[in-house]
């Protein structure tokens, strides 16, 4: 690739194909006046330091509260790498747009190549084991079986001495890392400080850089591996034409889905496409249990395709009773969510069922503007028990 082209993709591309992206979703009347009011309120690139201070400051006690929560799951470690490198927009600088991952725009200096990804021969086993880490990784989700096996094919394996640096705060990033053994600190130098702080440590099956990939930014903050550790890195060019397209699509797939659930309806393109980019699709035969009456439970569910129904207990010494019925765009799961309690209900697969699936600190994070809704919601439920049982 000529030095022209390098620079096309890695400093131009991103930028324009956000541009022609977020111009053919509000469609302005004048162009010139949105391009200019676009490139002034450019994402993160133009925040004050005072800003970003504040801000890193904000995720730093964000990350601290969500240590102390009562439980976690295993896709929380991908979360937390949107905490870390990634920047909030301010509610100023919002914009109904989907630059988290830009759809691909087309022009004269942005015709697409044909693609030809490399290929690391590696055997049966490493494969294996790559897949499993990043069945793990929400960067990773929305990829079907072929483009993962490209993925793993592109993947490098690197190893790092302890105190080796991975990744600079401020230098621009071509890769993406996921870790398969040792421990890494993730550190980052805040304005008018001299000594970086520590925000956390990634480990086995948690990936980092994927974030100067997406948005073609520098390294928000330093890696540096504490002890021996190996991991799997991906190059720009495999991430860009994969793994970015299929989220790209995996989100507008949920996107609109999403605008279709009553309780979403409220919620900003913005809102619904953070709340797109975490959901996990879960899938149960006719007969499974969902959910049990009594256990705790840490994920919130919304039925994509097919049908589910709520049993409970309602007399002692009698069989659980149907006491609701769930459609396409309905959801459960909260009440243990919101309360912190046990699940008050069985949740039963009526027919073949596929749900997507909100993890208790998503849940918490993305759906705080609504949680008033789904307690009111659960009021009702609790009447409808209360009649029932009379």
């Amino acid at each position: 690739m000529s030095e022209v082209h390098k620079y096309l993709d890695n400093k131009l591309r991103g930028l324009y194909e956000e541009l022609i992206t977020t111009s053919l979703i509000e469609k302005p009347k004048n162009f010139e006046m949105f391009m200019l009011n676009f490139l002034r309120n450019k994402n993160g690139d133009l925040l004050c330091e005072a800003e970003r201070e504040e801000l890193a400051q904000l995720r730093v006690q964000i990350d601290r509260q969500n240590k102390g929560a009562a439980s976690a799951t295993e896709s929380e470690g991908s979360e937390d790498d949107e905490e870390i490198e990634d920047l909030p927009i301010p509610a100023s600088k919002k914009m109904n747009n989907r630059s988290s991952v830009s759809a691909e725009a087309f022009g004269e200096w942005n015709k697409k190549q044909v693609y030809k990804p490399r290929v690391i021969n590696k055997t049966q086993e490493i494969n294996d084991k790559i897949v499993a880490r990043l069945e793990k990784s929400f960067m990773f989700a929305a990829l079907d079986s072929t483009d993962r096996a490209v993925v793993v094919n592109a993947m490098e394996e690197r190893k790092f001495s302890p105190g080796t640096q991975v990744i600079t705060q401020g230098e621009d990033g071509n890769e993406l890392f996921v870790v398969e053994s040792g421990k890494l600190e993730c550190s980052k130098l805040f304005p008018n400080e001299t000594t970086p702080k520590v925000l956390k440590f990634y480990e086995a099956g948690e990936a980092f850089g994927e974030l100067a990939l997406l948005y073609n930014t520098p390294r928000q903050a330093s890696i540096k591996a504490i002890t021996e550790s190996i991991c799997w890195v991906l190059d720009r060019e495999c991430f860009t034409h994969i793994v970015k397209n299929a989220a790209m699509k995996r989100r507008e797939q949920y996107e609109t889905f999403l605008s279709k659930v009553e309780l979403f309806k409220s919620m900003e393109l913005y809102e619904r496409g953070q709340l797109a980019d975490c959901l996990r699709v879960v899938q149960f035969v006719k007969g499974d249990y969902v959910i049990r009456e009594g256990e705790w439970g840490d994920i919130f569910y919304i039925i994509e395709q097919g049908s589910a129904i709520a049993t409970k207990i309602l007399r002692p010494g009698l069989p659980p009773e149907t006491v609701k019925e769930y459609g396409v765009g309905g959801y459960f799961g909260e009440l243990s969510l919101i309360r912190g309690e046990p699940r008050a209900a069985n949740i039963v697969a009526a027919s073949e069922l596929k749900c997507v699936s909100l993890d208790r600190r998503s849940f918490k994070r993305l759906l705080g503007p609504i949680e008033e809704i789904l307690s009111r919601n659960a009021e009702q439920y609790n009447l409808v028990i209360s009649k029932l049982a009379s």
